[in-house]
């Protein structure tokens, strides 16, 4: 099942046929608010579309619908017809997703000179809720999925959930500046109380004409009570626990293995 069936259809093409030469990556985590963003920089129609193209669940039908082989070749139709008029090819990508392109600096040479648009939330845990819901549910966008199970609260899932959040944030921090990359980090909440404002924010970072559209949520909001009841939930059950990042617990392990290049 594909996390966004919508994805596939021609309709979003550019007919520019333009060559891409400015990039945008939206670096990004589960559930924190890129695909919200996404639509609405393609709204304005000089951002490209900046979706998942790297998603490899998504892989085997973007070969199917574009007659193409093998994430390179998938990725270059895709430049090909996603870039808008201007040359500018976005993408989001979550930080599981580098592996597609078989590591970062291969990613870099895929997108050179790129600015990266390092997107969080200020609430990790609601964050971290979202998640969990969400990979029950198998509803990751509002009002274009069904739910194919009831979601049960699961203290041991949100707890996973909220240091792979942490984790893959803190990865992107360390890669960004580590390889010296052009980016900024904004948060959800701020990019979408004043989404021309951020439009032109990013225009002035790729050197491009600043938007003349004015962009609008075109996505909703999915959380609800009982996203509330399961955060209040989780916040009793952790401060009566001893739980803490440790060595032990293996995620800094894992963290210091992404430094290394392990």
């Amino acid at each position: 099942m594909y996390l966004y069936e919508n994805q596939f259809s021609r309709e979003h093409d550019f007919a520019t046929d333009a060559r891409a030469g400015k990039f945008l990556v939206i670096a990004s985590t589960p559930r924190c608010g890129s695909h919200m963003l996404g639509h609405a920089l393609h709204q304005i129609g000089c951002f490209g579309f900046p979706l998942e193209y790297a998603n490899p669940v998504n892989l085997p039908e973007w070969e199917k619908q574009l007659q193409r082989q093998g994430f390179p070749e998938v990725l270059d139709e895709l430049m090909r017809r996603r870039t808008s008029s201007n040359g500018v090819f976005a993408i989001k990508i979550h930080y599981e997703h580098i592996a597609t392109f078989g590591g970062f600096p291969p990613l870099m040479r895929h997108f050179p000179n790129a600015f990266y648009l390092l997107l969080t939330r200020r609430d990790a845990l609601r964050q971290a809720v979202s998640l969990s819901r969400a990979k029950q549910t198998g509803v990751w966008i509002a009002g274009q999925q069904a739910s194919t199970h009831p979601p049960q609260y699961s203290y041991q899932d949100i707890n996973q959930s909220l240091k792979r959040v942490l984790m893959d944030t803190a990865s992107w921090r360390y890669l960004l500046a580590s390889h010296g990359c052009r980016h900024l980090e904004m948060s959800f909440e701020q990019a979408s109380a004043d989404l021309d404002g951020t439009a032109a924010l990013l225009a002035g970072k790729l050197g491009i004409e600043a938007p003349s559209r004015t962009a609008r949520p075109v996505t909703h909001r999915q959380g609800d009570e009982l996203n509330q009841q399961w955060y209040e939930r989780f916040l009793q059950q952790h401060r009566a626990s001893s739980d803490s990042l440790t060595r032990q617990d293996g995620l800094l392990d894992k963290v210091f293995r992404r430094m290394r290049g392990g």
